[in-house]
């Protein structure tokens, strides 16, 4: 047997009180606890006067003090969890843990991304200078003055940037930016969007194919980073077509930096890039077909930003908040 006074042990919980004599100058009281099953414990507590004193009858009191305070540290570390999830939903706006953690790892994914678009940076701007080159081959002798002047301004930017790494950089990043950005309004324009059987129109026809598919493996090995979209090669300046009817949700003024429309449809939302200037305005409703933006992509040129594969449509479709194949929901060619 074993007797611990307060004075020895601190402050304890009791699971089972013997007696209280005078209610008057005995209070007796009685919290269960996770610790009532603690094995041959009795506890008695009383308080008397201004001096409570608390007797604890022990059999065995090294496993019974063990269990204690494992039962204590628990109740602990639940309460210490419990605030600390109330303070992170108060600092984040009210978000769930889980969109805590999402959010954490869509960062970390474009922190990685950003990083093996960097390491790429020479490669990009020498392949867009190549693109440049054939753009011009390709049109031969019979180019016109102002696309060949455009070409030749867009030749020199592309050469003063891989001159200058550091100025390389910030271009990159901030075209990065600008994408992630629109891409990240689309997502939550997606998940407004409903769901209905998707079926969309070429928002230009597909005359040269697709330079770059979903998921395109030689489109990540020069840039650095997954293409969740299609990229349809078109004349710079061609008109874009809504390839559903719908609604003008977002439109991405970024100058000469990535500029793109998105637009959310019954069931999905879809998503127009490198656009050169703008035929509608948010908040416009518009009918499959109908003329929406003149194409971009040309680097040096306004819509193009400097992650560009020439001339051409940027296509992505986003179905509640995720990237799918526009290929899929295109009609056949």
């Amino acid at each position: 047997m074993a007797w611990l006074s307060r004075d020895s042990f601190g402050c304890m919980v009791a699971a089972e009180c013997q007696e209280a004599t005078n209610l008057t100058s005995h209070i007796a009281f009685y919290v269960m606890t996770r610790g009532n099953n603690i094995p041959g414990g009795r506890f008695c507590a009383t308080m008397s006067g201004f001096m409570p004193k608390i007797d604890i009858e022990i059999p065995h009191p090294v496993s019974a003090i063990i269990t204690i305070a494992v039962a204590l540290t628990a109740i602990v570390t639940v309460d210490h969890f419990t605030d600390f999830t109330a303070s992170v939903g108060e600092s984040s706006g009210g978000q769930a843990p889980q969109e805590i953690v999402r959010d954490a790892e869509g960062e970390g994914l474009r922190l990685r991304q950003q990083q093996a678009v960097l390491q790429k940076r020479e490669e990009i701007l020498r392949y867009q200078l190549q693109m440049l080159r054939e753009e011009r081959r390709l049109r031969g002798p019979g180019i016109s003055s102002a696309i060949e002047t455009d070409i030749d301004r867009s030749e020199q930017m592309l050469l003063d940037l891989i001159a200058d790494q550091q100025e390389a950089e910030g271009k990159i990043m901030l075209t990065l930016k600008q994408i992630w950005d629109a891409q990240g309004r689309a997502i939550t324009i997606s998940r407004k969007a409903g769901h209905a059987e998707l079926s969309l129109a070429w928002p230009v026809e597909p005359t040269l194919g697709i330079s770059a598919g979903f998921n395109d493996v030689h489109y990540e090995e020069i840039f650095g980073m997954p293409h969740k979209a299609i990229d349809i090669p078109v004349d710079q300046g061609t008109e874009v077509l809504a390839a559903a009817d719908g609604v003008v949700e977002d439109v991405s003024d970024n100058g000469y930096g990535f500029n793109a429309i998105t637009i959310r449809h019954h069931g999905a939302a879809t998503l127009y890039g490198h656009v050169e200037s703008f035929l509608v305005e948010e908040g416009d409703t518009v009918r499959q077909g109908q003329p929406i933006a003149l194409s971009g992509g040309r680097p040096g040129t306004p819509g193009a930003g400097h992650i560009s594969t020439g001339p051409h449509v940027h296509l992505e479709v986003f179905v509640d908040g995720e990237r799918v194949d526009p290929i899929v929901y295109l009609s056949k060619k």
